[in-house]
Parts: structure tokens; sequence; C-alpha cells
């Protein structure tokens, strides 16, 4: 097919103490046959800190060239452009082209194309239209099979004032997964000499995700072809030594848009055949318009002896710390006795309870008493490419019923490769006793890539 339509998406989200939004997307069809080409696009940015938006853009951009030798092209564009934030309404550009390829072959794409055009926008609650010109550059590289980079530069001046200028410039690295999934990281930048009164001059948005191709990536075997590429693999039994997944989610806003969201999970387990220890790091971190709307680090260390392969005895350390919930730390070593009713090779299924300790400083007060931990583990290989794990921990003073943590951790693994997942996170918090005017409850929902080792 003459068209290859691909899209991405990245997506962040903190509530409770927390509150805070970040979703970006992305969508671009292409079109290329005989001495025809051109592309449809679209992306989205938003943010959110305690209900007010910190970033919320749209932009939806279009072009259209016919080659009228093996360099030179003509061709029409139009784009809109939306952004709140910056108090633009609206801004359409449209207009011709006349441009030429210095370099035009499989691998590497360069031109230069310029053009008349006209302008209208609504900027400030102020309305205004003109002739506009355009003058556009766009690069693009493809190192191999799997990876490319790409690189463009648009500058709109008004025709009668040069001072009246739009600049933006792009640039990006995909890197091929499968045949259909990618990984993608995009940068653009954007410059208004003349913003709304109070605003920036300059924007700059990041976009981390995974894109995926509706007519899919050339496919490079065929069946039945001798290949290299890895076959699905068949549901093994638990690996015995060392399994680390880390993942990794972000994405950034600055200018009159100003936002920054990072996540990052590590999970590690050792296994032999009467051992097992498991290692565990969750970070959020989200920043909203220069105040800081998330900071939380847990981190947690367990060593089991397991007896007659489905009882066994731990011990264990828990780190929690959160700085909008005003938690500054929260120390649980514990001793548990668990038992597995399920420990199969594709779900497992585990419950344990034992004596712990709590130090913790909450609000500026410093405490620290005896506790009763108690966890739940689940595990389950739901097919070749998709993994469910769940897991839930509370903490229980046994001389305060009103005092008592829970914690719930869920995720979705979608396998691309043997070594890279697509990953769904979510957690959530209930600390019955808080920080003074800090709220009960906090919840995070992340998307990213999870790579195995």
């Amino acid at each position: 097919s003459p068209w290859e339509i691909t899209g991405a998406a990245s997506i962040g989200l903190a509530k409770g103490n927390a509150k805070s939004n970040n979703y970006g997307l992305q969508a671009l069809a292409t079109y290329n046959k005989d001495q025809n080409e051109g592309h449809l696009g679209a992306d989205f940015f938003y943010s959110e800190n305690s209900g007010a938006a910190t970033t919320n853009s749209l932009r939806i951009y279009s072009q259209y060239n016919h080659l009228i030798s093996n360099h030179w092209f003509i061709g029409s564009f139009g784009s809109f452009l939306n952004n709140e934030i910056a108090d633009l309404e609206y801004r359409f550009d449209a207009g011709v082209t006349l441009g030429y390829y210095f370099f035009k072959n499989d691998n590497t794409k360069l031109s230069l194309e310029t053009g008349p055009g006209h302008t209208w926008e609504k900027q400030d609650r102020l309305s205004n239209d003109y002739f506009s010109l355009r003058l556009a550059q766009k690069f693009e590289h493809k190192f191999n099979k799997e990876l490319k980079i790409w690189q463009s530069t648009i500058l709109t001046p008004k025709a009668s004032d040069f001072d009246n200028i739009l600049f933006i410039a792009e640039a990006g690295i995909q890197i091929l997964l499968t045949e259909d999934w990618s990984l993608r990281t995009a940068l653009r930048y954007q410059y208004d000499n003349t913003p709304a009164s109070g605003q920036d001059k300059s924007d700059i948005l990041l976009l981390t995700g995974l894109s995926y191709s509706l007519g899919g990536f050339k496919n490079t075997t065929k069946p039945n072809r001798m290949t290299l590429k890895p076959k699905d693999q068949k549901t093994r039994k638990i690996k015995m030594g060392w399994t680390t997944t880390a993942a990794l989610s972000h994405s950034l806003a600055k200018g009159n848009s100003d936002s920054l969201f990072l996540g990052a999970t590590v999970d590690s387990a050792y296994r032999k055949k009467h051992d097992e220890t498991f290692i565990s790091l969750i970070y959020s971190f989200s920043e909203n318009g220069g105040d800081t709307s998330a900071d939380s680090l847990r981190t947690g260390i367990q060593h089991n002896r397991v007896f007659d392969e489905t009882y066994f005895l731990g011990g264990s350390l828990g780190y929690f710390r959160d700085d909008i919930a005003d938690v500054s730390y929260r120390f649980t070593p514990s001793a548990t006795a668990g038992y597995y009713f399920l420990k199969k090779k594709d779900i497992t299924l585990s419950v344990e309870a034992g004596p712990s300790m709590t130090f913790e400083e909450i609000g500026g007060l410093t405490d620290n008493f005896f506790s009763i931990t108690t966890a739940q583990n689940f595990t389950w290989q739901i097919g070749k490419k998709l993994t469910f794990s769940q897991h839930i921990t509370g903490i229980f003073d046994p001389s305060d019923r009103e005092n008592y943590i829970l914690s719930a951790r869920a995720k979705l693994d979608t396998d691309i490769t043997p070594n890279l997942a697509w990953r769904i996170a979510w957690a959530w918090t209930k600390d019955n006793t808080p920080a003074a005017t800090r709220k009960s409850t906090d919840t995070t929902l992340t998307t990213g890539i999870a790579l195995k080792f």
C-alpha cells in the first residue's frame, strides 16, 4: 500500500496528594506513489496540576507534493495550531511551495522549499489575517532497517513584517522493534516572536512513547524462509538465577507550557531451588508550572526460604518516601511466614504475614511502633506475549486499629521482543492516618517501555 499510518502515545497520572495528568498523542499518515507524495499528521499534548491545565496544545498539519523532475517538486500545505496556555485560540496557515530535493533515495532525503501563503489567527482575543511566506527544510536518514532519524524546520514570517515570525523545529529518532511496533522519541521547539501579552516566546515539547504502524512496516521475512528473527518462545518454567525488568516513562513541556513527568521502576528476582530474593524500586516525579506535583520513592528487598515448594519463611525491609504527602521516611523491617496456593510455570499466587516494626516521620513528627505486615502476590502469564502481575501489602498497628497503611500495585506487560515490553502500571496507596491537611489515598497510572535482562 502507498499509505503508512503510525501513532504514538504516552500517559502519566497521579491522584490524591499528588494531582497531575500528562498525556501525549501523535498520529501520522504518509502517502508515496509514483510522482506524488503527501502526509497528514496531528499531535496533542496535555498536562494539568491540581485541576489547572499547564499544557494544552493541538497541531494538525498536512502537505501534498508532486514531483516534476527527479529533484524539483511543487506542493501545497495547510496547518492548524491551538495553544490554550499561550492564549492562541487558533492559527491557520495555507499556501503553495516550490521545492528541491538535494538527496532522495531509499536511505536519505534532504529537501528545501519556499512559497507564498496566508495566515489566519486569533491570539490574545485579537483576530488577524495576513499574507505570509514559508521556508521549510526537511531531513530524514535510515541507518538500517531498525533505526531512523528525522529533522525539520519551518519558518513562517509575515510578508510585510519580518519581526512577526513563527519558527518550528523538530527532531526525532525511531527504533524499529517488530514489524508493527517501534520506539519513538520526538522533540519540538516553537518560537513565536509576537506572543500574546505576558506569554513566553518559546515552547519545548518532548514525547517518548511506543509507535504502532496500522499498515505495518515492511515485512523483513517470509513464511518458511531462513531467518535470524527470534521465533515466539514457548511458555517456560520459572527461571532460576537472576531476572531483572526496568521500565521508564517520561514527558516534557517547557515555555508557556511547563510540565515534566518521570516514572521509573526496577524489579529483580533471584531464585534457587529453596531460596528466592526479590528487590524492587518505584520512583515517580512530576512537575507542573514550576511546582512539584509528585515526588515519591518506594524500595524493598525480601528473601524467602522455601520448604516443600509451597511454604516459606522470609525477611524483608521496605522504605517509602513521599514529599507531597509529607512522608519524610517510613522503614518497615518484617519477618513473615507464607504459602504458595499456586506455583506453576505460568501462574503463581502467594500470601504471607508476620510481625514487623515501623519507623516513620510524617508531617514533621517521628513515630515507631510494633506492627503486623501482610502481603499477597499474584503473577499470570496470560499468553505468549502478555503477563499480568499484582501485589497488595498491609501494615497494621495492633494497638490502634485506625492506624494502618495499604498499598496495591498492578501491571500488564505486552512483549514486543523477548527483551522489550510495553507496560501499563497502576499503583494505589492508603494511609489512614496521613499528615495534617494531606489526603489519605494516592493513585498513579503510567505507561512506558520495560526492558528485561
